[in-house]
């Protein structure tokens, strides 16, 4: 055993910690690439979700305040949102684009912390009266007023 101390003709240590340190670090730095990855993914898909959901309630509350449509006047309707969608600011807006080649508008969600983008459809009521509007989510609420022509969305 005392040879093999001795000997200088074998691999040093020092060497034999290096490599094992170097696959070690190497290894590791895979697996946290790896797993950021499926935690942007998983983000991803609570913010598409949440947005889905609010998209779908204020499509609903566009709708009920079409069915409310006064004989006179405006009809005027609050709507509480949630301020954040998974920790994201969003903005919603009535569109023009339709990614479900529905022709008709759309309610886009946008998500300003990860860019995800989501699309609603509005029921067809667009066809029987003009929707219109924009809004962002940081105070929490929306106002949808209805005038027998049109219904607009604000900031409210």
């Amino acid at each position: 055993m005392r040879t093999l101390h001795k000997d200088s003709s074998g691999q040093a240590v020092p060497i034999d910690y290096i490599l094992i340190f170097s696959m070690s670090v190497l290894f590791f730095g895979i697996m946290i690439i790896a797993f950021s990855s499926v935690v942007d993914n998983s983000t991803r898909q609570a913010i598409y979700s949440e947005l889905t959901d609010v998209g779908n309630q204020v499509s609903s509350a566009i709708t009920d305040a079409y069915l409310s449509n006064p004989i006179q006047g405006q009809f005027v309707s609050v709507m509480d949102i949630p301020v954040m969608a998974a920790n994201s600011e969003y903005f919603i807006d009535v569109t023009d684009e339709d990614p479900y080649g529905s022709g008709q508008k759309t309610l886009r969600l946008k998500s300003r912390y990860k860019d995800v983008t989501v699309f609603v459809p509005l029921s067809s009521i667009d066809e029987l009266v003009s929707v219109n509007g924009s809004v962002s989510s940081s105070s929490g609420k929306i106002i949808i007023t209805n005038n027998r022509s049109d219904i607009l969305i604000t900031q409210g």
